[in-house]
C-alpha cells in the first residue's frame, strides 16, 4: 500500500482527485483492499460535496488506480467496496520524479 501512495503522491493530477485518493488508502487493510468508507463519510473528511466526491472517484477508476470490486446497495445503505490497484501504464501519467521533483524536461 505504501508503494501505492508513493506513485499517487507522484503523479500530477487534480487536488480533490489526489486528496481523494490518499484518504481512500487510509480505509484499505494492509493489502490495498476492502476499502468501505461510504460517499457520506467521504464527503465528510474530505469537506466536499457528494457530486464531487462521485467525480473524483470515477477520475481515479478511469486513471486504474482504484476498482470497485462490489457494488453496495443504496437501499440497504451499503457501501461501495474499493481496492486500490496500479493500471500497467502508469509510468506513462504525468508524474514527478522520484525525488518528488519535476522531471528533467518537464513544464512547470
Amino acid at each position: 500500500m505504501f508503494e501505492w501512495q508513493r506513485v499517487v503522491r507522484r503523479i500530477e493530477m487534480h487536488t480533490t482527485t489526489k486528496l481523494l485518493a490518499l484518504v481512500l488508502s487510509t480505509y484499505a487493510n494492509a493489502n490495498g483492499s476492502h476499502i468501505i468508507p461510504g460517499t457520506e463519510r467521504l464527503v465528510l473528511v474530505t469537506c466536499t460535496s457528494k457530486a464531487t466526491v462521485a467525480r473524483h472517484l470515477e477520475l481515479l477508476r478511469s486513471m486504474g488506480l482504484i476498482e470497485r470490486v462490489k457494488q453496495g446497495n443504496r437501499h440497504a445503505k451499503h457501501s461501495d467496496e474499493y481496492r486500490l490497484t496500479l493500471p500497467p501504464n502508469v509510468l506513462d501519467l504525468p508524474m514527478l520524479g522520484p525525488d518528488d521533483q519535476p522531471k528533467p524536461g518537464a513544464h512547470q
